[in-house]
């Protein structure tokens, strides 16, 4: 009975689309998974879809980027109305900012003396979400930086300290939560071992996180145990994931899955 509860498709900057996610996830023999594209809910219809053709439990979902006190937090929302009107709404603006924080960028690495063009990045899709790895992507095939193995380039460019970096002012933590609960959805902090700012987890708790996500792969023995106790005092649910992009050598599939009986999860329904 494992899940995976961390994906993410070409709807936001995996390599994979929705229905290969799901057959991946059945031909990994996983009970069932979520989706959860940056800033986007384009890829659930034909995810949803694919999950009932293979006969897996698919979760819609979303992981959202957000801003508090100059901290960046990427919330996760799980089993939410990705009709509801005003989610779809605030993320049509969210995308929108989001361009404009990557031509922001370019411009950042055109002064580096790494030029590129705005198609060269999109590919000729107007509407398309935007982020570092799309610009990444551009900048190798361009043929601007090397093969990268150890992505030395893409922290001295575009990592959180990087010069080309501009930083998320899309969606507030705090408005993504509301937002989330308000599509009748459950928002989760993702990844809190990368963040190190557990000093504002008992904060988001108090203004309606629901969730962490304890089991990821880069979480330490350590930080796993140290998670689960604080959401344990704070009465929060816990979840894990991979953080799948289909990126060749990077995280697995299922890697990081929780298993059913391991937590009681609202949204497996």
């Amino acid at each position: 009975m494992a899940y995976d509860l961390h994906t993410h498709t070409v709807y936001s900057d995996g390599l994979v689309t929705p229905e290969e996610l799901v057959k991946r996830a059945k031909q990994k023999g996983l009970t069932g998974l979520a989706l959860t594209d940056h800033d986007t809910v384009d890829g659930l219809p034909s995810f949803l879809a694919a999950g009932k053709a293979y006969g897996l439990h698919c979760i819609p979902g979303v992981e959202l980027s957000t801003e508090l006190d100059g901290v960046e937090f990427h919330i996760l929302g799980y089993q939410l109305d990705f009709c509801h009107e005003e989610l779809r709404r605030r993320l049509k603006q969210v995308i929108s900012a989001r361009q404009e924080r990557a031509r922001g960028m370019l411009a950042l690495l055109a002064q580096h003396g790494l030029s590129l063009t705005w198609e060269e990045v999109v590919q000729g899709r107007a509407d398309a979400f935007v982020g570092r790895f799309q610009i990444y992507r551009a900048l190798k095939a361009k043929k601007l930086i090397g093969p990268d193995p150890d992505r030395e380039a893409f922290h001295y460019y575009l990592g959180a300290q990087g010069v080309a970096y501009l930083p998320h002012r899309e969606l507030s933590t705090l408005e993504a939560i509301a937002l989330i609960r308000a599509a009748d959805g459950w928002p989760v902090l993702a990844h809190p071992g990368r963040l190190g700012q557990d000093r504002f987890i008992p904060v988001l708790a108090d203004h309606g996180l629901a969730g962490l996500e304890v089991f990821y792969p880069e979480h330490t023995p350590e930080m796993t145990n140290k998670y689960l106790d604080l959401a344990s005092a704070l009465g929060l649910f816990v979840t894990g994931g991979s953080d799948y992009h289909g990126v060749p050598e990077e995280r697995e599939l299922g890697a990081g899955q929780i298993d059913e009986r391991q937590a009681y999860l609202p949204f497996f329904r």
